[in-house]
């Protein structure tokens, strides 16, 4: 059961109040668990509106039965008297759909979970909060109503976060540093997992007979989604060995490929692009790299594909990365070795589409995929074993 204090009710919104009844024993068997989470994506399926959010379709795709027959094996948390944890999850607000990852892999480990997400999400987490909300009110999802909560408040009501720290076993926070630093700071004693803020870049080595069409859409399936805010979205493209007519051919085509897609870039994003792009120049003294020459940028040159926008430099650094806020700019660098990608702790994700087999550059970073699969969830997570951490 979960004890707030009166004083706090009318600052919290609930969405998905958990069972006042409910006490903290064993869960339900693993196997109706995890049917229960495949009726979810399966749920989700059927929904017209779901299926026009391409990130809750990845979901219901991730969750479906054949891969929860996969990733179930690993489970080592469904004994028949284990003890339920309790699992507090901190979702992050440009991220719509990654906090039901983290919250359905700990509800098959038998966790209670409750969430709080962001006054500022976007549209498909509310979406996915009333359809997840639906879903439990069925006998299909019987088995997982007692095990989620989801609740809305503001983060200045630190006292709620307090209080949920004290109750749960396991804090998991997503979200930027300083959020994560100004939680950490509250009950310091709660064991949590944090995922801080991240940058990712993309490899590509093409020839002039690359198939140009295959690597947009690819790379377009890692950049749009998000508006590029997600830590595994790519901020820059590192051309490796490609010519300058083979680089013109891949932003033909990526031009093309989005004139079919949909997106969230506004004109707003537009307008973030160019200043962004002045100030990373600026306080990072990067040079730029432009067809008459390179010059220091004091006011940079942008080249504008549809809603996404891209510019050439002469050396990207880690800190230049760090510093990118997404919303659709990708910076550009001309590489001879992969020894040249701008490797750190904070390197989550590099896409890579080569000639040859891939070679891992030296240096830190979480994880390698090939483009098209950098948004990709996976039960290790940013260098994190979910599955592990939930189930011990």
């Amino acid at each position: 059961m979960i004890h707030l204090a009166d004083s706090l009710s009318s600052e919290i919104n609930w969405h998905i109040k958990p069972d006042s009844q409910a006490q903290d024993h064993s869960a339900a068997p693993l196997d109706a668990i995890k049917t229960a989470v495949a009726g979810f994506s399966a749920y989700l399926f059927k929904h017209p509106t779901a299926r026009e959010f391409p990130e809750i379709v990845a979901l219901a795709f991730w969750f479906r039965q054949a891969h929860l027959d996969q990733i179930t094996v690993e489970l080592k948390c469904h004994q028949i008297h284990r003890q339920v944890k309790r699992v507090f999850h901190i979702a992050p607000a440009n991220v719509d759909t990654v906090f039901m990852y983290s919250v359905l892999l700990s509800a098959l480990c038998g966790n209670k979970n409750v969430v709080r997400v962001s006054q500022r999400s976007g549209d498909a987490t509310w979406l996915l909060i009333a359809l997840l909300r639906n879903y439990l009110t069925l006998a299909e999802g019987s088995d997982l109503a007692p095990l989620i909560g989801v609740l809305e408040y503001d983060a200045l009501h630190q006292q709620i976060t307090e209080q949920l720290s004290h109750w749960c076993d396991l804090r998991v926070i997503w979200g930027g540093d300083n959020a994560i630093t100004a939680i950490s700071g509250i009950v310091p004693q709660t064991p949590q997992i944090c995922f801080p803020d991240r940058y990712s870049v993309t490899v590509l080595e093409l020839s002039r007979e690359a198939d140009f069409a295959k690597h947009a859409r690819a790379f377009l399936a890692d950049v749009v989604p998000f508006t590029q805010q997600a830590c595994s979205s790519p901020k820059a493209i590192y051309w490796l060995n490609t010519d300058v007519e083979s680089q013109t051919q891949f932003w033909l085509q990526v031009g093309l490929a989005l004139e079919s897609i949909s997106h969230k870039f506004e004109m707003s994003h537009k307008v973030e692009q160019h200043i962004q792009l002045q100030k990373l120049a600026a306080s990072y003294g990067m040079t730029l790299w432009q067809h008459t020459g390179n010059k220091h940028g004091s006011f940079a040159r942008i080249q504008n594909v549809g809603p996404l926008s891209h510019c050439k430099v002469k050396s990207l650094t880690a800190g230049v990365l760090e510093a990118h806020d997404g919303n659709g700019l990708v910076l550009e660098q001309d590489i001879a070795s992969v020894e040249e990608v701008a490797c750190s702790s904070k390197l989550q994700t590099i896409g890579y589409a080569v000639a040859r087999d891939w070679q891992d550059p030296n240096g830190q970073f979480k994880r390698v995929v090939p483009v098209g699969k950098a948004l990709e969830f996976a039960p290790v997570w940013d260098g994190v074993n979910l599955i592990q951490a939930f189930g011990q």
